[in-house]
């Protein structure tokens, strides 16, 4: 079909080349509209084309920084989450060290002991 269109189409702008001069004479007044339509014609469908590019260009560029957008703050979040976990863990351990170290002080606490070094200078020997 579209072979078949394309053929006419050409049979009819041969034929319009070559009785160009006739076309002129008989018809001087539509031939300047026709060209001039056609001329307006061909701009508006340019400057259609290139609205419609640069909408689709703006559209993918929208979408490709949404998706780096979303990348970014998907991989930070996650990094802040990790940061996180390991800070809470270690300060858990810090935490759990820090009670064992003062329950042993605590429960090894000799106030007898302290007054006897105070005043003789001399440690208690304990017997085991």
């Amino acid at each position: 079909m579209l072979i078949k269109l394309g053929i006419i189409a050409g049979i009819i702008i041969l034929g319009g080349m070559v009785f160009l001069n006739e076309i002129y004479t008989f018809f001087p007044m539509t031939t300047a509209t026709v060209s001039d339509s056609i001329k307006n014609d061909m701009s508006n469908i340019g400057s259609k084309a290139s609205e419609s590019v640069e909408n689709r260009i703006g559209e993918s560029v929208d979408k490709i920084v949404d998706k780096i957008v979303d990348q970014t703050t998907d991989s930070i979040t996650s990094e802040i989450s990790r940061a996180g976990d390991t800070i809470t863990n270690k300060i858990s351990k810090a935490k759990d060290s820090s009670q064992k170290l003062i329950t042993e002080q605590v429960f090894n606490f000799d106030p007898v002991e302290l007054i006897h070094n105070v005043f003789t200078g001399v440690p208690i020997q304990k017997v085991p």
